[in-house]
């Protein structure tokens, strides 16, 4: 996959991240693809009282239902956002081998520790393929209108 279709997809990401945004959560969005198809759509939910709503854990439920299975190998992510340790260790849970990211904590000033997917990856053993700084600027500034509303 090349960075333009990188780029496609990761607007559909920022798209339903707006959403978010509109709807008063933190702008994240993310998608699951499939031989080039999206069969997964998530964006953050937190707003509506359940706080394991993140954008990542939507579009795996979303993914899950239209496939019927719980193994999404073959599988890509592409997020808005890094994903926070929760949300990685359910898509390791189910499979998705390949995660695009727009934003990074570190940018944005938030952190976890010493937290990044890639140590994740490390800690865990898993074989993840990573393709980061997607539209980054752009999926960072929104994701920050969050804060700025605080």
């Amino acid at each position: 996959m090349d960075a333009q279709y990188h780029e496609t997809m990761m607007r559909q990401a920022l798209d339903l991240a707006a959403v978010a945004d509109r709807e008063g959560d933190m702008g994240v969005g993310a998608l699951i693809v499939r031989d080039g198809r999206i069969v997964g759509r998530g964006r953050n939910r937190i707003h509506t009282g359940d706080p394991l709503v993140h954008a990542e854990t939507d579009a795996i439920a979303d993914a899950c239902r239209a496939l019927g299975t719980d193994d999404l190998s073959g599988s890509t992510l592409y997020t808005t956002m890094e994903p926070c340790p929760m949300c990685a260790g359910a898509l390791l849970n189910v499979k998705v081998g390949h995660w695009v990211l727009g934003g990074r904590f570190k940018a944005v000033g938030r952190s976890f520790g010493r937290y990044s997917v890639e140590t994740f990856a490390e800690f865990v053993g898993a074989d993840i393929a990573f393709t980061t700084g997607i539209l980054q600027d752009d999926c960072q500034a929104l994701r920050n209108r969050y804060f700025a509303r605080k």
